[in-house]
């Protein structure tokens, strides 16, 4: 994926490595429009599932709940997430898409997953994928 592999084949370094080209990839894509990685992750789920919970979004995204609570917070401020109370659970927070999030989020969508084919057929020419499928096997 445009980096060397581990000299010590290591796994956790490898994965670390691939992790890191792919997230600074997307961003590339996301950032000519004032989206960071974070913000993106937050995004897509909204986008695919409609409103989520903060809880939801912890789940889907992988971030912690201090992370979540910015990135939902500057999403917010920027007018591209409304965020309000869960009418059945009050101590619940529930997050959409605005308008002009979905409109963000469709525009910027097919130009990630270009970038995510690209990565994906990249690493599976790489070594880290053949190192991958010995370790499964």
């Amino acid at each position: 994926m445009g980096r060397r592999e581990p000299a010590d084949g290591s796994l956790t370094v490898a994965l670390h490595q691939a992790l890191s080209q792919v997230a600074q990839q997307v961003e590339q894509v996301t950032a000519q429009d004032g989206v960071g990685l974070h913000q993106w992750l937050v995004m897509r789920p909204l986008a695919a599932q409609g409103d989520l919970t903060m809880g939801d979004l912890v789940a889907g995204t992988g971030l912690n709940d201090s992370t979540l609570t910015r990135v939902v917070d500057r999403l917010a401020t920027s007018g591209l997430v409304f965020r309000g109370v869960d009418p059945t659970d009050r101590r619940r927070v529930r997050v959409s898409l605005s308008a002009r999030g979905r409109t963000l989020h469709d525009r910027l969508a097919p130009a990630v997953e270009v970038c995510e084919a690209a990565l994906l057929d990249e690493l599976g020419r790489s070594s880290l994928a053949r190192s991958l499928a010995a370790r499964v096997q």
